[in-house]
């Protein structure tokens, strides 16, 4: 799934580029940046989620990322409101995804745990009734 998602990914960075040279800021654009952003976001939250579940205070860390998510969300929000868009917001709709992501990745490390456990206690379900 994430390879296709990188692929779709690679084309919205096409066009984030192609309307960035033109000097065409429209919703496009900021779309494009969006998509680009998601497909970039995992491998990032990928590689910091762990790394902020093993710092000693990872709250701090989630609120400042969630507050960051949520300006990111409004500014992104009223700039597809208008006709034309700020050029600041191409790359906050780039980062937006990562810092939700980056939000949630201590979160999705435990998940990952516990959904490994599950899937433990289901095969030795299975064995048992053998």
């Amino acid at each position: 799934m994430w390879g296709a998602f990188s692929v779709l990914g690679a084309i919205a960075l096409g066009v984030l580029i192609g309307l960035w040279m033109k000097k065409k800021f429209n919703r496009v654009m900021l779309g494009a940046a969006v998509i680009a952003g998601f497909s970039v976001a995992y491998p990032i939250a990928e590689f910091g989620g762990p790394l902020l579940a093993t710092l000693d205070q990872v709250a701090p860390w989630v609120a400042v990322n969630l507050v960051l998510a949520s300006i990111a969300s409004v500014l992104l929000w009223f700039d597809f409101q208008e006709k034309g868009i700020k050029k600041f917001n191409v790359i906050v709709g780039f980062l937006a995804p990562t810092f939700f992501l980056l939000a949630a990745g201590p979160f999705l490390v435990a998940w990952d745990l516990v959904g490994g456990l599950g899937t433990g206690v289901e095969s030795a379900l299975s064995q048992m009734g053998r």
